[in-house]
């Protein structure tokens, strides 16, 4: 921009000089010296006074003209319409350049945003952490969600608890198993339990889907399996001897364990399971 001001100011310079010589030049082409008239001698000799008188005439007469032509003001160039010129040039190119200035600082203002987003993003992943997380559920509970935990790498583990109550006297009561067939594949049979929401396990060569304390209870699960297209299934009754000395209940249960799962995916875990328990995380990585 200073290259650009020194060139505007030096054509200004050039125009106000070819200016003020053009006027210069008017003015010297009008005020060329005063002609003095020449009177014709006369050819008759008795009349030479009336030459002198002529002369005197017109000597005066040229000097009156002088005089007038020194009397009369010369006009000077007026450079107050430059000067103006050259201020509003000025202050136009002053203010393109705290226009520019004001561009290039927005510029790097937004450049350095960009640049300091970009290394919070990265110094965001580099701090993200990543433990293994582990949760105990019922072992129906593990089958009826396995197919929504299939998205993340995970071991499973089965166990079985047993929980014994007060001593109780001795008692019969019937429990009632729900048995599917396998229909020749027994672990085809199972995934497609597995896929309706259902768990099962091999009994006695049947798949066993749940056991109720309560026939009507047996009766509403062979109504979902009926639903669900399961057909064949029967209710198998059986006497539960409970005594004083041994009143015990196994209950199997499955450990599941995840592999370096992050926040994100252990929060999206924890709403699956959040009905069956809480999801436990180890230290990060």
């Amino acid at each position: 921009m200073k290259w650009l001001f020194a060139v505007l100011v030096a054509l200004n310079i050039i125009v106000f000089g070819a200016t003020v010589a053009g006027r210069v030049a008017e003015k010297q082409k009008t005020t060329v010296a005063p002609t003095i008239p020449v009177v014709a001698e006369a050819q008759h000799e008795l009349a030479p006074p009336m030459i002198e008188v002529g002369k005197e005439a017109s000597g005066s007469a040229a000097l009156d003209w002088i005089g007038e032509s020194e009397s009369i003001p010369v006009a000077v160039s007026e450079p107050v319409d430059d000067e103006l010129l050259l201020a509003e040039m000025d202050k136009k190119a002053k203010e393109e350049q705290d226009q520019a200035a004001k561009e290039k600082k927005e510029q790097q203002e937004k450049a350095k945003r960009e640049r300091e987003q970009k290394e919070a993003q990265v110094a965001n992943r580099n701090r993200q952490c990543t433990s293994n997380a582990s949760i105990t559920l019922e072992e129906d509970d593990y089958h009826r969600i396995k197919g929504l935990l299939k998205q993340w790498p995970h071991v499973a583990s089965r166990t079985v608890e047993k929980r014994s109550s007060k001593p109780k006297a001795a008692q019969s009561q019937k429990t009632y198993r729900v048995l599917v067939p396998s229909g020749g594949d027994a672990m085809a049979q199972l995934d497609n339990l597995a896929a309706k929401g259902f768990s099962g396990t091999f009994y006695e060569g049947d798949i066993s889907v749940g056991v109720t304390r309560s026939r009507s209870a047996a009766q509403v699960l062979i109504s979902r399996l009926a639903t669900a297209g399961f057909g064949g299934t029967r209710i198998d009754e059986q006497d539960d001897q409970n005594t004083s000395e041994n009143n015990s209940l196994s209950v199997a249960k499955m450990q599941v364990m995840f592999v370096n799962i992050d926040d994100k995916n252990a929060a999206a875990i924890q709403n699956i399971v959040e009905r069956y328990g809480k999801l436990s995380r180890g230290a990060c990585k």
